[in-house]
């Protein structure tokens, strides 16, 4: 009889954890239910609140298991990106963490987490303020959050890095930014004959390559050009209507040569050339480019990350844990508001947890992340995860009392 009734309870596990996993799977692969925050530059997803039900109902390795579900369906239904088994881990132990944190927490005193809780949320907001009054101070913000258009190029930043004009705060605030490169466009050149394109762009004393010949960009060009090795893409239209180009010069399998074989035009090979600047001033021949301006859109998401994310989430924070201690003293027991604070240390912990081990794993996979500092790749998505965490655990607080302590709660406390 006892193997019956547990062969019961396994049934019921395995039903319980596959309908919130489904759940899960299909707000990330089939309706892709994100919340976009261009200001922050993240997206928020809503699947892990599914996947945190059936770590508390039944147990830590089913939370686990649900997890870890959500992660490779989700992506055989809808990839994104490269596979990475290893996040497929990282996703079964964040599940797992939190039924053993609900576990752990469950005999502590619903008081007692109240006051950590409050604790630590207070301390991210006071964070958040110090950065805000630092890239104040030091000109880098003006209003509650920094706009792109409004901040100073790579070069100026750099330039008062150096000189020591900014802050702890300020620089670590920079730093993180400092590794995204503009990409320069030639967009129009004026030459009455033979030119040599510039390789390199230096703006505000910072130097950086040209690399894309942009359409109809040679429109205006007679005789030669001399198209440096920096130049990794160029326009098939980049020539336009021109008919007075004869001649393609280059180093011998770059993109000069494919370009001069799809424009038809004659195409000479040269040696390596030497490093031409353009410092934005013209002479017989004029230039103009065109900048992808990815520094200060970086930098304009990180110092939002750091000032209003984190003003943001111990706000939210500070709110909810105020909320709930205002709910407890209406209740006799307090238990319910006491399973809620419970709810949001589990969800933060393991998400801080995975998105730490997580960051580790893709700076040794991704080569656009190996060699960069640590702290420059988990700042942004320590901040990006506590901010996930708060609007996660007021969505799956509202979801609780109706699922535990709802119409379903017989078939439920079947499972203890």
């Amino acid at each position: 009889m006892q193997k019956k009734t547990d062969y019961k309870k396994l049934i019921r596990k395995i039903a319980i954890t596959a309908v919130f996993a489904a759940f899960a799977v299909a707000l990330k692969a089939f309706t892709n239910a994100v919340l976009n925050i261009p200001i922050f530059g993240i997206k928020i997803g809503f699947a892990g609140i599914f996947t945190f039900f059936p770590a508390i109902l039944c147990g830590p390795v089913w939370g686990g298991i649900a997890s870890a579900l959500s992660d490779v369906l989700g992506y055989l239904i809808a990839p994104d990106g490269a596979y990475i088994p290893w996040l497929t881990l990282t996703a079964f132990c964040g599940g797992v963490i939190k039924g053993l944190l609900w576990m752990l927490l469950t005999k502590k005193a619903g008081k007692k987490l109240r006051v950590i809780l409050l604790s630590v949320f207070v301390l991210i907001g006071s964070a958040g303020a110090a950065f805000h009054i630092s890239l104040h101070n030091d000109g880098l913000i003006n209003g509650l959050a920094a706009k792109q258009a409004e901040l100073p190029s790579k070069g100026a930043v750099t330039g008062r890095q150096a000189a020591g004009e900014y802050s702890f705060l300020t620089s670590l605030t920079v730093d993180l930014a400092k590794y995204k490169n503009d990409t320069f466009t030639l967009t129009n050149v004026s030459a009455g004959g033979d030119t040599e394109l510039p390789s390199v762009m230096i703006l505000d004393g910072y130097e950086t390559k040209i690399t894309k010949i942009g359409p109809k960009a040679l429109r205006n060009v007679k005789g030669a050009v001399t198209v440096p090795e920096s130049y990794k893409t160029i326009a098939d239209d980049a020539l336009g209507d021109n008919k007075d180009v004869t001649l393609i010069r280059g180093k011998a399998g770059s993109a000069a040569e494919s370009f001069a074989k799809k424009a038809n035009v004659l195409f000479e090979a040269v040696e390596a050339d030497g490093k031409k600047t353009f410092d934005g001033s013209s002479g017989e021949t004029e230039f103009e480019f065109s900048s992808s301006d990815n520094y200060r859109k970086n930098l304009a998401i990180c110092i939002n990350m750091l000032v209003l994310g984190l003003e943001l989430t111990g706000l939210i924070g500070m709110l909810f844990v105020i909320i709930n201690i205002l709910l407890a003293r209406g209740e006799k027991t307090g238990e319910r508001t006491a399973e809620i604070i419970k709810i949001a240390i589990a969800v933060t912990v393991a998400g801080i947890i995975t998105t730490t081990v997580n960051t580790f794993i893709l700076r040794e996979l991704l080569d656009a992340w190996r060699g960069k500092e640590f702290l420059i790749l988990y700042v942004p998505r320590l901040v990006e995860e506590l901010l996930v965490c708060v609007l996660h655990t007021y969505i799956i607080s509202i979801l609780y009392g109706s699922i535990v302590h709802g119409g379903i709660k017989k078939e439920i406390d079947k499972l203890k």
